[in-house]
């Protein structure tokens, strides 16, 4: 194992992540915030200097990256990204715990949005900033975004960049991976510039705006205020969100493919297809199971719609009280959580192009009972889906399953309502936030239960291998 690149890119990373903290340092000292908040954000990116211009102090003699380095690299960089972005709220007594801040920062890198904080007023301007900036950095992932800006003519990180972009089958947009990661961030942030604007033209305050984009551009869900979107109390900014956050959730190469025109093979993508489906049938489902709950059906289309939105593609903003909603509706959200966005999205999740190999797969084992001497293909997109990506998603399903039933085991040694244990598990393990079953925040659970719901948020968000295999000793050998 080449340990030495591993501790060369990963103290590059940490002075990338120190080069990123002067944007809420910049908000601080806009808002004149009090001496202590700054000094919180200087320390922090005084100790990421240090460690970051220790570890280039030897360069290794080999550049190159291998299966098991890229692995390592994308699971101990979250971590260490988490850990270091929670300093500033310790630091600064905002969240005192280190547990709490590594809680929400994990939380806000993954584009999660699950918090333990109760009241968001307690955070400065600065400290929210940093919070929902995570979203963005995040959210189409933080090596994607070191990989656009860090210096890669050999493109030796391809296997870094297959570690952390979701979806069961990895491909490189254009030929070099520099260029790869570049088109995909520059639409990534031309989307969310767009929508800021948008959502300012639309009533919200400058920084508001700024805040609220960057919850939905990286499908997290962290807001300015307590009750979300509600609190805007606007059906033209709770619409654009919804819509917003649903065009996030699509595949970014099918972005690209619209910016060469190449229109019908966006709308003939079966995965899109599904997901739009799936967003339009939960909506009616719900809209019939909860009548007579909102005083108009335009007042219940609106925040059903912007529910499901928000669920399926993982960001989780709150905009209403789903404790009244019929238990039906509720687990109808519940298995929204699981399914997720689509691959390549900024959305997390099991994947929507997951749940339809799998459906695929399930249809050809029942044909194979009646035909037993023809060939069943299974296609995707007009595509023939080779064998081994096929026992790649069912291999996928068993661990996704298993962990999440270890973490529901677990969680319930906290809390003994089944769907406050169950979505808990399923809203970190997904990425996706909110608490089903209860209007209180994750600080309801023990700082064992919180430490582990941060893996889990992490796992989640690098889908499982990467983080499973950070534990492995066989990963760390020097073969």
């Amino acid at each position: 194992m080449n340990r030495s690149m591993v501790r060369y890119l990963l103290s590059k990373l940490l002075l990338i992540e120190a080069v990123l903290l002067i944007l809420p340092l910049i908000v601080a000292l806009i808002y004149k915030e009090d001496l202590l908040i700054i000094s919180a954000i200087l320390k922090t990116i005084g100790i990421l200097l240090v460690f970051g211009i220790l570890g280039q102090l030897f360069k290794p003699k080999n550049y190159h990256i291998y299966t098991k380095e890229g692995v390592l690299i994308v699971a101990l960089c979250w971590i260490l990204w988490s850990f270091f972005g929670a300093l500033p709220f310790v630091f600064s007594g905002q969240i005192p715990s280190l547990i709490d801040a590594f809680f929400e920062t994990s939380s806000g890198f993954t584009t999660t949005g699950a918090t333990i904080l109760p009241d968001v007023s307690v955070l400065s301007h600065s400290m929210i900033f940093w919070r929902s900036f995570t979203h963005l950095i995040g959210g189409m992932g933080v090596l994607v975004f070191a990989l656009a800006i860090m210096n890669n003519t050999k493109n030796a990180h391809l296997e870094v960049m297959r570690a952390e972009v979701p979806g069961p089958v990895f491909g490189k947009i254009v030929s070099k991976l520099k260029d790869t990661a570049q088109i995909l961030y520059i639409i990534y942030l031309a989307m969310f510039a767009i929508f800021t604007v948008i959502l300012y033209l639309a009533g919200m305050p400058l920084f508001d705006s700024f805040i609220t984009a960057m919850g939905s551009a990286g499908t997290g869900g962290f807001t300015v205020y307590n009750d979300g979107i509600a609190h805007y109390n606007s059906s033209l900014i709770t619409m654009l969100v919804a819509i917003g956050t649903l065009i996030f959730g699509v595949n970014f190469n099918l972005y690209y493919l619209l910016l060469l025109r190449k229109v019908k093979i966006v709308l003939k993508d079966e995965e899109l297809r599904l997901y739009l489906l799936i967003v339009a049938t939960s909506t009616l489902l719900i809209f019939l199971n909860t009548g007579g709950i909102y005083n108009s059906d335009k007042t219940a289309l609106e925040l059903i719609f912007f529910e499901v939105s928000t669920v399926i593609t993982t960001t989780g903003f709150p905009i209403t009280d789903l404790t009244v909603w019929p238990l039906f509706s509720q687990y109808i959200l519940l298995l929204l959580m699981f399914i997720g966005g689509c691959a390549g999205s900024t959305a997390g999740g099991f994947k929507v192009i997951r749940g339809l190999i799998l459906s695929k797969i399930a249809k050809n084992q029942i044909l194979a009972s009646l035909f037993p001497n023809r060939v069943h293909s299974l296609h995707i997109n007009d595509s023939v889906l080779d064998k081994e990506t096929q026992s790649g998603v069912l291999k996928y399903l068993s661990v996704y399953t298993m962990i999440f039933i270890f973490l529901v085991l677990i969680i319930s040694l906290d809390n003994n309502n089944f769907m406050v244990v169950i979505s808990a598990a399923a809203s970190t393990f997904n990425n996706i936030g909110p608490l089903l079953g209860t209007n209180e925040t994750f600080a309801i659970f023990s700082p064992f239960s919180k430490l582990l719901l941060s893996f889990a948020m992490i796992a989640g968000r690098l889908e499982i291998y990467p983080l499973l295999l950070l534990f492995l000793p066989k990963t760390w050998s020097k073969i």
